[in-house]
């Protein structure tokens, strides 16, 4: 690794909270553990697929925005899990032969190498489901609250959501695409899920419209910065770091930002995503430092 490099992984050490993913890790792990009546077929793919580590960006998103608001990061886990369950179901359907036809993930086979991809389709159908069930079982607040919370996701995760994204993105793959259309791309698949990542916790801890409507600011900026830094990362690093096959992107003739506003512009248009993100914390009543750190996390990150 160069040393450009070797700075940069040190770097996002300092900006990002581990403790707060390690903390989500314990509890995916006791959610899953607790499926006892779950056939060993169905439940052991899930846990490959959820309990093999990776950032948890998302579900961090959700414990540090409540930390911000004064809250407990353990008051919004279930949610956490629940946004984690989901994009891990993303991961396992986004991997299958009939979308992107990705044989790694994390560092090591994709979950329909590992177990067929019709126990894949399963296990990914389950985590949905269970999502859900998380936070109807777990989460506390009122049922008016719950219900703004599940609204929330489903919009962030269905078909007005990730669903589309993915949609135009396997629909266009070898289609040049406009740059409002790459945008409206990226928006669903990738950044409607992250801000409902930092709206829901929102949502939980009572805060106020502004609030809200600024932590929606600031994740789908930090959604679009996450995707562009993920369409470079495809091209600079190497299949150690990303746990992923380097170059799928350009191999499938995918729509992404380097490949139509180019390198250059990509990053600084990612910069440009990350200082907005910021600027948007302006607008709520938290204490924002943990989020600040983790939108310059995106920019200096290699997997």
């Amino acid at each position: 690794m160069s040393k450009d490099g070797k700075e940069k992984n040190a770097r996002a050490r300092e900006l990002y909270p581990v403790h707060l993913a390690q903390l989500v890790d314990k509890k995916l792990e006791e959610y899953l553990n607790s499926y006892t009546n779950v056939p060993q077929e169905l439940l052991s793919p899930m846990k490959y697929c959820v309990l093999d580590g990776g950032k948890r960006f998302r579900p961090v998103l959700c414990l540090a925005t409540a930390v911000s608001l004064g809250y407990s990061a353990e008051y919004v886990l279930p949610t956490a899990c629940a946004i984690e369950f989901i994009h891990s179901y993303s991961l396992i359907h986004d991997d299958l032969p009939a979308i992107d036809n990705d044989d790694m993930r994390r560092g090591k086979p994709s979950c329909h190498k590992k177990f067929g991809e019709d126990i894949a389709i399963l296990a990914g159908d389950a985590l949905f489901a269970e999502a859900f069930a998380l936070i109807i079982k777990d989460q506390q607040g009122s049922p008016e609250l719950i219900k703004s919370v599940m609204a929330e996701i489903i919009e962030g995760s269905g078909a007005g959501g990730m669903v589309a994204g993915q949609i135009v993105d396997i629909t266009t793959t070898s289609v040049k695409i406009s740059k409002e259309r790459l945008e409206y791309m990226h928006i669903n698949k990738t950044a409607r899920l992250i801000a409902a990542s930092v709206v829901c916790p929102a949502i939980l801890c009572g805060a106020d419209k502004n609030t809200i409507d600024g932590f929606r600011e600031y994740g789908l900026n930090m959604g679009l910065a996450f995707q562009i830094t993920d369409d470079i990362i495809d091209i600079t690093s190497n299949s150690e770091e990303t746990g992923k096959t380097r170059g799928k992107d350009q191999y499938q003739s995918k729509n992404t930002y380097p490949s139509i506003w180019g390198m250059e512009e990509s990053k600084r248009i990612a910069r440009e995503k990350i200082d907005a993100a910021i600027a948007a914390l302006n607008k709520t009543k938290a204490d924002s430092e943990i989020l600040k750190n983790i939108a310059s996390f995106i920019i200096v990150r290699r997997a």
